[in-house]
């Protein structure tokens, strides 16, 4: 015990210079909130805390609703994309909000200020799901298990998300239930018979825009709920769910309706869809053709100077993403191909019936870039006929994801970076040195002049928590500028102003009457005519608007769902627009000229000016991590080659993860197989972590399963590390150094060792095709003395994965002990006598050398793997065994970026099962399975 408590102290020691040192994260304490946050996002932060707080007491108004316990939020920035997320949790909520505001064409782009539809929206779904149970039983249990409150708070995707898109929207007036392009986009579905069935409304079925249903179409049903059933019919809903009498969503809702949601559902999206039809025989016909169909999913279209071709970003149905270069002249080749292959079909069967000719065929591929380590790739623009350039995601030093800008010479088909931790997102081109584009720092939008060589930054204008830009496009004399701006007084604007002046002579574009929505402003050649989209009552249109005459012309409206104006080309107007079926490039006729239509002076109607946003007075304090959250944990492992045991424990932590610690006990209840314990003290900071780790246990090798192998009928000992690692990474390598202190007791002899360490990872992904390298070496001194050495390798080939691994150990004296399960109160890391291998039995085999192979590959990444392995000790063979097994990070899995500050209960959870034939030349070959759930630090 007085050794134990040393470890403990040195441990303490180690951990001391940190703590006092402190985190840069600091945190805003209201009443009911508690905003965490590094320096560069105070102000946002600040205005987190206010609008949390206004939030509270709004829905409290309107719901009688209110979470009861401090609840954490956390302002990141960690891929330069819009997007937040709530863990519900009925004592340890939090929600997680990303700074960067989102452009004007996306669904999310309906709002008066992103800060408080991103709050309000993730406040919902706490309020909504965090609700705690009236059984006291059960909400005692949820008090003790993370994993169990968890799950009790779990409602089907489109029930969470849709109920807190419509909530966003009542409560502020805007929101995707009210946002014209949403609407427009979910009517052109429904007229083409392509609204999502119920079995699909959580994740989709794969077709084109399907994730997004479960917002869009959830909010809008349970509002059609709302408008016939009554607001309290709905909300008996929430208040069954919650009840003393167990009910899942499905039977609280039909309890309440009299009828189930899928029968509802299916009323709601016939009345949505004749609505939808009966206004298409309102509208009026537009000239339009189709010019190209892509395979899925296209936006960034972008005509050459030349006009002789266009770059467009594609993305496949699996998520693959490629820059691509098409000729733009028509493809005669594939329509002569069609003809040809029509003709032979009639030559062979006269009285066949040919294939009808497709509206338009596939142009003619030119070039094609593959994005690197999931990059990205996205706003291409031409410099010339053979140069593009580009926006890609690089990671920083912390790890975030910028938007950074890259030069591709396409005849050598040659990428380079121009560009490091801009934050740039949409662009254009004024001349061969300079851009202009909208960039996001720290949570601010910035209109801003970048010199590709001096890599100097000139700000255009001032910028402000809740103002926008976007779209910035330079017209082809290099003279006007035209961009989007968004405030909270005007909502989305088009601008015009001079390139060289632009506080001068700003001119804001006049609307259509009742706009709501506005994007992707485009200049016609001859430097006089904007063009834009922009919708009103349900429907997008394309417009012109003529700088000199001032007029605004709609020319049209209603039948597509448009998304980008590309161009003017061959006296036809190109524009991309969604389908049910994907994206297609589609060409409006631009004669005859139409007649001028009304619009509004400057304001956006939609939009109403509000009071200006206060800061609030709360106090700013350094982070605490000694505020800790914990949980009773359980544990289950078994092995047929060994036996079963069950373990029980306590796991605590803050939200930020600075401390994590964790201690228990695991133990064969039938047999007293296994009786063990341990404790384990995490401290993080930065790239910096420290790991203490104490083991205790005592094996009776008598109870095993296989009872083939030991002198000893019990083994028992004890081990304590202490582990020192730090992490450097790049967009391909990951490299974390470690050194380290171990004792171990097995048996009667006492080791104590220390080791130096290194992880090292090299991938490199193309989507497709993809593979990868690594190495984690140790060399260790004093009585264990030896190393440990795991290679690895990776590839991939289109989605099928293969995994090679090769584990080298070797100890100079010590022996090394082979097989058993991997169980918290056993170590076997580095410096450990153990080789754990669920499918043999404890102590199967020992030696002094161990070398072990393996080689798997699955159907897809994160799923299970089909496996081949072989054991060798002191060069002699020891067993083969070949299956199935399931290893994996069971939070991260399931959580998905919610486990970095998940709470401890559901943490750091790994799973474990398998399946498997084991040879050998001491035993009859037999199946193997085993299985384990625990939590591992």
């Amino acid at each position: 015990m007085q050794k134990c408590m040393l470890l403990w102290f040195v441990a303490g020691l180690w951990l001391s210079p940190f703590v006092a040192h402190g985190s840069e994260w600091q945190t805003i304490s209201t009443p009911h909130f508690k905003v965490h946050f590094q320096p560069q996002h105070q102000i946002w932060a600040q205005a987190t805390a206010s609008e949390l707080e206004k939030v509270r007491s709004d829905v409290l108004a309107q719901q009688s609703r209110a979470l009861h316990v401090i609840t954490d939020a956390i302002i990141l920035d960690p891929f330069n994309l819009p997007n937040g997320y709530a863990l519900p949790s009925s004592d340890s909520p939090f929600m997680v909000l990303y700074v960067t505001p989102p452009q004007s064409d996306m669904e999310i782009a309906h709002h008066q200020s992103w800060l408080e539809l991103l709050v309000l929206h993730e406040y919902i779904h706490l309020v909504h799901l965090s609700q705690p149970s009236r059984h006291s039983y059960k909400q005692w249990l949820r008090d003790l298990n993370d994993g169990y409150d968890l799950a009790t708070a779990a409602l089907p995707r489109w029930v969470a998300e849709g109920y807190a898109t419509l909530q966003e929207s009542k409560l502020t007036g805007k929101g995707r239930l009210f946002d014209n392009y949403s609407e427009a986009l979910l009517r052109v579905f429904a007229r083409q018979g392509a609204l999502l069935p119920y079995a699909a409304l959580n994740f989709g079925d794969g077709s084109y825009r399907a994730s997004a249903m479960a917002y869009l179409l959830g909010s809008r049903f349970l509002a059609w709920l709302e408008a016939g059933y009554g607001q309290k019919t709905l909300d008996a809903v929430w208040t069954r769910v919650v009840a003393v009498e167990s009910r899942s969503f499905e039977s609280a809702f039909s309890g309440v309706f009299g009828q189930t949601a899928q029968q509802l559902y299916r009323r709601f999206v016939a009345e949505f869809t004749y609505q939808a039809m009966q206004e298409e025989l309102q509208m009026e016909p537009v000239a339009s053709e189709e010019f190209m169909r892509f395979s899925f999913a296209a936006r960034d279209v972008q005509l050459s100077p030349s006009q002789r071709k266009f770059v467009v970003v594609e993305t496949d149905k699996q998520g693959n993403t490629r820059l691509k270069v098409y000729a733009s002249e028509k493809n005669d080749v594939a329509m002569a191909k069609f003809t040809q292959r029509q003709a032979a079909l009639l030559e062979r069967d006269p009285n066949d019936i040919p294939d009808k000719q497709p509206e338009s065929f596939l142009h003619e591929v030119l070039a094609a870039y593959m994005p690197i380590n999931f990059s990205g790739v996205s706003y291409p623009q031409w410099l010339d006929e053979e140069t593009l350039y580009f926006v890609v995601r690089n990671k920083t030093q912390s790890g975030n994801l910028i938007n950074d800008l890259y030069r591709w010479h396409i005849s050598s088909d040659h990428a380079e970076r121009v560009s490091h931790d801009l934050g740039v997102r949409r662009f254009t081109i004024v001349n061969q040195t300079e851009v202009i584009a909208e960039r996001v720092l720290n949570g601010f939008s910035q209109l801003v002049r970048f010199n590709l060589q001096t890599q100097e930054v000139t700000r255009l204008f001032e910028s402000k928590l809740d103002t926008v830009f976007d779209y910035p496009v330079v017209d082809s004399a290099g003279r006007q500028l035209a961009f989007m701006k968004q405030t909270p007084e005007l909502g989305w604007q088009v601008h015009i102003t001079s390139v060289d002046a632009p506080h001068k002579q700003a001119t804001i574009v006049p609307l259509p009457e009742n706009t709501q929505y506005v994007t992707a402003p485009k200049w016609h050649h001859d430097l006089n005519t904007l063009y834009f989209i922009a919708g009103r009552q349900s429907g997008l249109g394309v417009y012109q608007y003529d700088l000199s005459e001032r007029i605004l012309r709609q020319l049209s409206a209603g039948h597509h769902v448009y998304e980008e104006v590309v161009g003017y080309l061959e006296e036809q107007l190109l524009f991309l627009e969604s389908t049910a079926y994907g994206t297609k490039l589609s060409a409006l006729s631009m004669s005859p000229q139409r007649p001028p239509i009304e619009t509004t002076q400057t304001l956006n109607s939609a939009v109403k000016p509000d009071k200006v946003r206060s800061l609030g007075e709360f106090p700013i304090e350094p982070y605490q991590a000694l505020d800790q959250d914990w949980a009773v944990t359980l544990a289950a492992h078994g092995a047929s080659a060994s036996e079963y045991s069950l373990g029980v424990g306590m796991a605590g932590s803050d939200i930020l993860k600075k401390y994590r610690w964790q201690l228990g006990v695991n133990t064969s209840p039938s047999n007293d197989f296994l009786r063990g314990g341990y404790a384990d003290l995490q401290y993080s900071t930065d790239n910096i972590q420290i790991h203490n780790a104490l083991r205790v246990f005592d094996l009776n090798l008598e109870k095993q399963a296989d009872e083939r192998m030991t002198d000893q009928a019990h083994f028992d000992g004890w081990s304590n590390t202490l582990e020192l690692t730090t992490l450097r990474e790049g967009d391909k390598w990951h490299w974390q150094p470690s050194l380290g202190w171990h004792a171990e007791k097995l048996a009667s002899s006492l080791h104590h060792s220390y080791w130096l360490g290194s992880q090292l990872s090299y991938r490199y992904d193309r989507q497709s095709f993809a593979f990868g390298l690594s190495m984690d070496a140790a060399h260790i001194w004093g009585e264990n003395q030896g190393h440990r050495l795991t290679l690895g390798g990776y590839a991939k080939l289109w989605e099928w994965p293969f995994f090679l691994k090769s584990s080298n150990r070797y100890r100079t004296s010590a022996a090394l002990q082979l097989g058993g399960y991997d169980v918290n109160s056993i170590y076997n890391g580095i410096g450990a006598a153990i080789v754990q291998s669920a499918e043999l039995p404890y102590f199967f085999a020992t030696g002094q050398h161990y070398l072990g192979y393996e080689f798997a590959t699955s159907w897809k990444l994160g799923m299970p793997r089909l496996f081949i392995k072989r054991h060798r000790l002191d060069s002699e063979f020891i067993a083969q065994s070949w299956g199935a097994k399931w290893q994996l990070d069971l939070s991260r899995k399931v959580l998905g970026s919610a486990a970095q500050f998940a709470p401890a209960g559901v943490s750091n959870l790994r799973l474990d099962i398998g399946l498997s034939r084991v040879v050998s030349d001491e035993f009859e070959d037999e199946w193997r399975a085993w299985f384990g759930l625990w939590h591992a630090l």
